[in-house]
């Protein structure tokens, strides 16, 4: 077939439309991704990343004064699933794989809140009133076990038993509407569901797909981000000693750490406005 047969050809012509019209936008894209305001979105994602990645770190270190915390805290010994998640979240996001990251965040709210029950001791939930005075599991192996029994359609009632020391009633309330929500959103994207691929046809039929974000769309997986690290940081915090917790707070996180300024975490952080030696750094007390 000689090359103006190939040209006039309706099918090679298709195609090569095809490809023309992919290059253009992959060059929009690349260009995209290259100027300043997308570099401040990503920078964004980054920086709430290292500050969790902060977070988890020093309460790490402030129970390694005392050793039997990693046999009895549950939430100490799976922190490498909350840092893989939490790293696998934030590549995805850069790839414009957002519903793989979504499905890393949930992971994020299920795994801190069970987590934070199972260290609380266990609080009863409502389908359990009628049983007997059940021992609660004691240690990080037998929390790991209890882990089986706590399904998706108990999460709620996991939420809703938890008792808070350092999280006021307002902040309280907060934490519980923020964790159920977050877990309701994000689990439409775990399972497949007629949302999300009714979503995805749309876009598709408007010629928006997968790994051409915009900068809106960065901002906005990047506000979900934030709103699931403040609920885990806080689960975490919760989870641990609250006596230790006043430590870290007081001085350790200095005020740029951008979770002081998120709802959950920057209420706990209020919790030790009683400590003296903020109160002298206010200049409250000589």
């Amino acid at each position: 077939m000689a090359d103006n047969d190939l040209e006039s050809d309706p099918v090679t012509a298709m195609i090569q439309a095809a490809v023309a019209e992919r290059q253009r936008r992959s060059d929009e894209h690349a260009a995209l991704r290259a100027s300043d305001a997308y570099k401040a979105s990503i920078r964004q994602i980054d920086r709430y990343i290292f500050d969790y990645g902060l977070g988890i770190n020093m309460i790490e270190m402030m129970a390694s004064r005392n050793p039997p915390f990693f046999e009895q805290l549950i939430s100490l010994r799976i922190k490498p699933h909350f840092v893989q998640s939490m790293i696998a979240a934030a590549h995805m996001i850069k790839e414009g794989l957002h519903d793989p990251a979504r499905r890393e965040m949930r992971f994020l709210v299920e795994a801190s809140v069970k987590a934070l029950w199972l260290d609380q001791g266990s609080p009863p939930l409502r389908q359990d009133a009628d049983v007997g005075e059940a021992v609660p599991p004691r240690n990080v192996a037998e929390k790991v076990t209890a882990l089986d029994g706590l399904g998706r359609e108990r999460f709620n009632e996991v939420v809703d038993s938890l008792r808070f020391g350092m999280l006021d009633e307002t902040a309280g309330k907060q934490y519980r509407q923020a964790a159920k929500s977050l877990y309701g959103t994000l689990s439409t994207t775990t399972h497949v569901s007629s949302r999300n691929v009714q979503r995805d046809l749309a876009n598709f039929e408007r010629g928006k797909h997968f790994a051409f974000e915009t900068i809106a769309d960065i901002n906005a997986i990047a506000g979900l981000l934030r709103q699931v690290l403040d609920v885990a940081l806080a689960s975490h915090f919760e989870a641990f000693d609250h006596g230790l917790v006043g430590d870290l707070f007081e001085p350790h996180f200095q005020p740029a750490w951008s979770y002081l300024k998120m709802p959950l975490v920057g209420a706990i952080d209020r919790h030790f406005d009683h400590k003296h030696e903020r109160r002298v750094r206010r200049g409250e007390v000589g």
